[in-house]
């Protein structure tokens, strides 16, 4: 193997384990594998909860007490006020006064409930302190009814009184059944001035949803000045040189930026988020930390840091001080958005929370083929048969670009003989031997990397794609042959003794490139050659434990390309002649 082979060999090696090291998803260990932990007591919101509007009377306010390191209030007991919409039941707690759980009525969860938000935070959405994750639980009045909305009270021992109203915001029809208005009233009550220095509203937390989720979908997401901030849970971990094991940096305990005209703040997993925003941008800092997660006790383990489990994280939006005269109030409104990652619902917002997606540098592409998987499905009713149409357009739009790279190939198969003469004519001079060889291609016309060119140009729609299928829950749960979930890879077994998953469709995609190459005229070039062959290797590096939607996508894709080139490959290969001038310039 020549040096430019031992590159390319090189290169998709590095990409392969970077890509396992970073961003592919993690094999949780079995039960028997994990630590054995005494589980924390999460906070009491099933079992003897209170009915559905029912409010249990909180101590009087203005007691404080000691709040331990758990969250819960050592002096006061809790109570559930519950309110409902078609789409959310919000659990409101005294106990911080703000949203305890927000249990998403349309989407199931692996353990046959619903999906919760903020089930294993101990920070209750839209709760409120003068210090970031300290005081957050202290005791409130909660008074409200069934469907409007709930006021939470305090009075602190100063005098200066809290009080939050929260109201549903609308209902499905008008897009706005996920959201709650916050309205936050601080009144001094007292007979001196109060100097505040500013106060924290929480976002509650986020966790993944299933056991495979991948951490990089686990993050705090925030935004000013029409640009958002994202960190995953893995930002919180001791840094390291990949394969050599240096320390880059320490652990992070928490996450605090500050800065003026912050908009919103939010928690995110993979398919659902929890965001506040203070619509006049008045917001001064933002605050999150990790913790550990067992999801299958669906508890917080009584450990720090065991990488046995997964990461859930948990934030804060931070609003700057001021100054209350006796007598005086001062009032700020938030919206939360509590619910699943729409982005057409989160774009309605208004405030650019529609970031909070993710879906990076080829935003644009994710953007447009998610509108168009979306209209295709409102016309076929399955996201299966949406996502083969959109492959055939996809397809359509390159097939005349495939033709000519193929065609480009041919060529240089016709130029073969000449090729193999300069190589053993200059076989001891490898520089004029590529210096022939490019006055070849200058001669006749062709273009060396032609062939590469459809591979490249999908690049960005290969990355747009995995942005949008990877957090687009519209995939969530849908059906196609044996695959149960669209959204999840197609798991049929796992192979006995070793635990690793049998995906069928990566496989499917990985055998389907295989018979592309080989109907593949071979062009001259021996490293583009040699890249072609870990292509397969590559994408199922990339593929195996991401939504089944990508490898479905890329099966198809395949599977057109090779109906195109048995199209295409009887076609007489073009004639070779000289060209008097390079392709594309004109003669003078």
């Amino acid at each position: 193997m020549d040096r430019k082979g031992i590159i390319a060999v090189a290169l998709a090696i590095t990409v392969m384990v970077v890509w396992q090291i970073f961003y592919a998803p993690k094999l949780v260990p079995p039960p028997s594998a994990r630590p054995t932990v005494a589980a924390s007591p999460a906070p009491s919101l099933s079992g003897a909860s209170p009915a559905a509007g029912a409010v249990v009377p909180a101590p009087a306010t203005g007691s404080t007490g000691a709040v331990p390191q758990n969250g819960t209030s050592a002096q006061a007991a809790e109570s559930i006020h519950k309110i409902a919409n078609d789409s959310v039941e919000y659990s409101f707690t005294n106990l911080g006064g703000g949203i305890a759980r927000a249990v998403l009525l349309k989407h199931d969860s692996e353990n046959g409930n619903k999906v919760a938000l903020n089930e294993f935070g101990t920070l209750p959405i839209g709760a409120t302190s003068d210090r970031a994750g300290e005081n957050a639980t202290l005791p409130f009045t909660v008074t409200g009814d069934q469907t409007t909305g709930v006021t939470c009270e305090r009075t602190d021992a100063n005098g200066v009184q809290t009080v939050k109203k929260f109201t549903l915001s609308g209902s499905e029809k008008d897009g706005a059944e996920y959201l709650v208005k916050l309205d936050i009233s601080i009144t001094n009550r007292g007979t001196q001035p109060y100097q505040s220095g500013g106060y924290y509203v929480y976002t509650g937390a986020a966790a993944p949803v299933h056991q495979r989720d991948s951490p990089i979908y686990t993050g705090f997401d925030w935004s000013r000045g029409g640009k958002s901030t994202f960190i995953d849970v893995n930002w919180f971990s001791a840094g390291a040189v990949p394969l050599i094991g240096v320390q880059t940096h320490p652990a992070h305990a928490v996450y605090a930026e500050s800065g003026q005209g912050i908009v919103w703040a939010g928690v995110t997993s993979q398919y659902f988020t929890t965001i506040v925003t203070q619509p006049e941008a008045k917001a001064s800092s933002v605050w999150a930390r990790r913790f550990d997660i067992d999801l299958e006790t669906r508890s917080r383990p009584d450990v720090s840091s065991n990488s046995a489990f997964p990461h859930a994280l948990e934030g804060a939006l931070g609003m700057p001080g001021f100054t209350l005269a006796p007598g005086e109030t001062m009032t700020q409104s938030f919206t939360i958005y509590a619910g699943p990652k729409l982005y057409s619902s989160l774009k309605k917002l208004g405030h650019g929370e529609d970031e909070i997606m993710n879906f990076g540098k080829f935003g644009f592409i994710s953007k447009l083929l998610l509108s168009f998987m979306n209209w295709l499905h409102s016309i076929t009713g399955s996201y299966a048969v949406a996502i083969i149409l959109l492959t055939i357009c996809v397809r359509g739009v390159m097939w005349p670009l495939q033709n000519r790279a193929t065609q480009s190939m041919k060529s240089m198969q016709s130029l073969q003989p000449k090729m193999a003469e300069l190589r053993e004519k200059y076989k001891d001079d490898p520089t004029r031997m590529n210096q022939e060889l490019m006055k070849i291609y200058k001669d006749y016309g062709i273009n060396p990397f032609s062939g590469c060119l459809p591979m490249f140009v999908q690049i960005p729609i290969f990355f747009g794609l995995l942005s949008m299928l990877g957090t687009a829950i519209e995939l969530r749960g849908s059906h196609f042959l044996w695959v149960h979930d669209l959204s999840q890879p197609d798991t049929i077994a796992h192979m006995p003794g070793f635990g690793w998953p049998i995906n069928i469709l990566p496989l499917c995609m990985a055998a389907t490139m295989l018979v592309q190459m080989q109907l593949t005229p071979k062009s001259g070039d021996q490293m583009q050659q040699r890249m072609m062959m870990f292509m397969p290797l590559i994408f199922i590096v990339f593929c195996y434990n991401f939504a089944s939607a990508l490898a479905l996508y890329y099966t198809m894709q395949n599977l057109f390309s090779i109906v195109q080139l048995y199209v295409t490959r009887n076609k007489t290969a073009p004639a070779l002649h000289k060209v008097s001038s390079p392709p594309g310039k004109k003669k003078r």
